[in-house]
């Protein structure tokens, strides 16, 4: 019996239906696993390799949307970053329908065995100009319970590890989206080129980022529009430290106990209360002698409406490195691109020590003076007090060994020392900085000649101060320089500041000291400075001299554009002195006191003075002898030189290659001399007038020629000129 013919009409549209659709999905079959299979595949999805590649081993899909890929490699570049993510297997399902709206939407992808990495490059990918009708890439769920390793540059990231994440981007510089993802990780194990921070750590992330376009966020800025909760904890290795016998330290880590512990959660730009950290790392170090001491380095963050951070690290290596922080930075805001904006929200107390390879910047930060450098490596041990980022009142530090260089007056000193300074509290509110240091050895060498030092000496002291305003600090700087005894091996080296033509010395040895006000330039202000020779071996005026002599000269800064000083108060000491007169016989014994009451000097090279002073010597010889020999002279003038000491009252100028001695008056109960000379190069001119009781001479000396006056010898003295104003 045949069966109605509707029914066989249903019949023959369902058999042909079921025909087209076998051959429609064997059609598919074909085509979507050769599509996977071929070249065609990777040639449709690499069309922008420099950008974007993506390659695999195999695929197959046996149900339209559904595809499953072995192998995957996938490798971009945005910008500065280059990433790659690899998986053994990949599969997943894209909605058809969605790409009708230009959408590629795929619900979920399952990997297995993914690794990544992440890294900077200078190379730069420009980002795509922002357009309309960009494509839509949305993915709903990334899953994998099998996720092996990420790296970001050379810190690498390993452990048994499942992940989840979702996004949505939208092409030609549209938007993007970080849906709500999650990592975690167990037995994780975190390394960098080799060295371990951490192992068997437990971490467990997840994070969203805000819908955004790449102009409203780039980078690091992107953390402002993202949300993050960090749970972590593990086991961290330990810190070496070691220090060789140059003092220099070499850090690394090496397998330890200690632990790391995190709770953070943070949310657009802020850490939210309740976050903490606290790291503990066990550290080894080793002193220049060989000796391993073992201590705890611990670091903890608390974050409640403000930040507290603690930091602590025992002195190691033989106290060249330790650190005892406190810190409170207000609110909980994190800078992401300026770190130094944190000084200002920050006050507390750190406390420690370091060792630096060099000690340059100290002088930069404290003392700003352009005159004085502070370098050399080094340690520095600080107290520093902090109130709103900026150093407070009480804050100390010190610095055992410093190399130093100061700049006095075209003179270099150069040594090295000890460094202590401090901040105090100023009248105003501000802070009064000093800094002391001591020269346990120091040189001094001219400018323009610093290869070879003419003093050398040990405990100099430079005690330097400033006012309450930091930023002018290189204007107020003030500063007080000491030194006893240094050593001159050759007071030659004095020769280049005289006129040598009539002063200069030919040998012998001495000792400085010093006690000078510097400015903010390094120039002298007031002070003194003592100069002893012994057995010094002169030349005055073409007359030899030897002995002991004591320059003591007071500064008081008069010009400071030409600097002139008011050496008012200065003396000189004459000791132990023989001399031998022109052609003449020695004599010993001799000696003088020099004051100098009101006079002027110009430090300037050859050094100039001019003034009043006032001698006292043991007899006039000296002053005869200057003007002509003994056998020239009238038998009973040197009657005078037994005569007795002498006061002696004149007016003085050095100045360059000319000496002028006027309105010399030498006289005692017995006798009276008075002169006035000028020496200039070679030439001698002036003249001299002597009386002793009824007798009395007058010495024109003019070059190499002298003239007598016998007669009317005060009378022919009072009518010449006198030499200075």
């Amino acid at each position: 019996m045949n069966p109605p013919a509707p029914n066989r009409r249903l019949l023959r549209w369902t058999v042909r239906l079921s025909l087209v659709l076998v051959l429609a999905y064997a059609l598919y079959l074909i085509a979507g696993n050769l599509f996977l299979n071929t070249s065609l595949g990777h040639s449709a999805v690499n069309r922008k390799p420099e950008k974007f590649q993506m390659q695999w081993a195999s695929g197959s899909t046996w149900w339209p949307g559904r595809v499953s890929l072995s192998e995957v490699k996938l490798r971009g570049h945005v910008r500065h970053t280059q990433w790659s993510i690899q998986a053994a297997r990949a599969s997943g399902r894209i909605g058809l329908l969605a790409l009708l709206r230009r959408e590629v939407h795929v619900p979920y992808v399952w990997v297995t065995d993914v690794t990544g990495a992440v890294d900077r490059t200078d190379a730069e990918q420009p980002a795509p100009a922002p357009g309309e009708g960009g494509w839509t890439l949305r993915f709903d769920r990334i899953t994998s319970d099998s996720v092996r390793r990420g790296s970001f540059g050379t810190l690498s990231l390993e452990g048994k590890g499942s992940a989840e994440f979702a996004f949505v981007k939208q092409l030609r510089g549209g938007p993007m989206q970080v849906l709500s993802s999650t990592a975690k990780f167990t037995d994780a194990r975190l390394t960098q080129e080799g060295q371990e921070w951490l192992r068997d750590g437990k971490l467990d992330l997840r994070f969203a980022i805000a819908r955004h376009i790449r102009a409203q966020a780039q980078g690091l800025q992107k953390l402002r529009l993202s949300d993050i909760e960090l749970d972590l904890q593990g086991t961290t290795a330990a810190m070496a430290v070691a220090l060789d016998a140059n003092g220099q330290g070499s850090f690394k880590t090496v397998p330890g106990q200690g632990q790391a512990k995190a709770r953070l959660k943070f949310s657009r730009g802020a850490l939210a209360p309740g976050s903490q950290l606290r790291w503990q790392m066990p550290l080894l170090s080793t002193d220049p002698k060989g000796a391993i001491h073992t201590d705890h380095v611990q670091l903890a963050l608390q974050v409640d409406r403000d930040m507290m951070l603690t930091a602590y690290m025992p002195p190691q290596a033989g106290g060249a490195f330790g650190l005892d922080a406190d810190l409170r930075i207000a609110g909980n805001q994190v800078p992401l691109k300026d770190f130094g904006s944190l000084l200002p929200r920050t006050s507390g107390h750190v406390a420690g020590q370091w060792r630096f390879s060099s000690l340059r910047w100290l002088g930069r930060f404290f003392t700003k003076a352009p005159w004085l450098t502070l370098d050399g490596a080094g340690d520095v041990a600080a107290d520093v007090q902090v109130a709103n980022g900026k150093v407070a009142a009480g804050s100390t530090f010190s610095v055992p060994q410093v190399a130093v260089v100061a700049e006095v007056m075209s003179n270099r000193i150069e040594g090295s020392g000890r460094a202590e300074g401090r901040f105090d509290a100023g009248a105003n509110g501000g802070l009064l900085p000093t800094l002391n240091i001591v020269l346990s050895r120091f040189h001094v060498a001219a400018n323009d000649n610093l290869s070879a030092p003419y003093v050398q000496g040990s405990d100099l002291h430079l005690d330097v101060a400033a006012g309450e305003d930091l930023a002018l600090l290189r204007d107020s700087l003030r500063a007080h320089l000491t030194f006893k005894g240094a050593r001159i091996p050759d007071l030659r080296v004095y020769n280049r500041y005289l006129p040598s033509q009539h002063l200069r010395f030919d040998g012998g040895s001495g000792v400085l000291s010093g006690d000078l006000h510097l400015d903010a330039k390094g120039d002298i202000g007031r002070g003194w400075i003592r100069l002893a020779g012994r057995k010094a071996r002169m030349r005055v005026a073409g007359i030899a001299l030897r002995g002991d002599i004591g320059i003591d000269t007071r500064l008081r800064r008069a010009d400071l554009v030409n600097r002139n000083f008011a050496v008012d108060g200065s003396a000189i000491a004459l000791d132990n002195i023989s001399f031998s007169e022109p052609g003449g016989e020695t004599r010993s014994g001799w000696w003088a006191r020099i004051d100098l009451p009101r006079a002027r000097m110009d430090w300037n090279k050859p050094l100039s003075v001019g003034g009043n002073a006032s001698v006292k010597m043991k007899d006039v010889g000296f002053l005869l002898s200057l003007f002509s020999r003994r056998k020239e002279y009238p038998k009973w003038v040197f009657k005078l030189v037994d005569a007795g000491q002498a006061q002696v009252q004149g007016r003085v100028q050095w100045q360059r290659d000319t000496l002028v001695l006027d309105r010399i008056d030498a006289s005692n109960d017995r006798f009276d001399l008075q002169a006035r000379l000028r020496l200039r190069g070679q030439n001698r001119h002036g003249s001299l007038y002597a009386k002793w009781g009824m007798l009395s001479v007058g010495v024109q000396a003019d070059g190499a020629q002298n003239q007598f006056h016998l007669l009317r010898a005060k009378q022919w003295y009072d009518a010449q000129p006198q030499l200075l104003p």
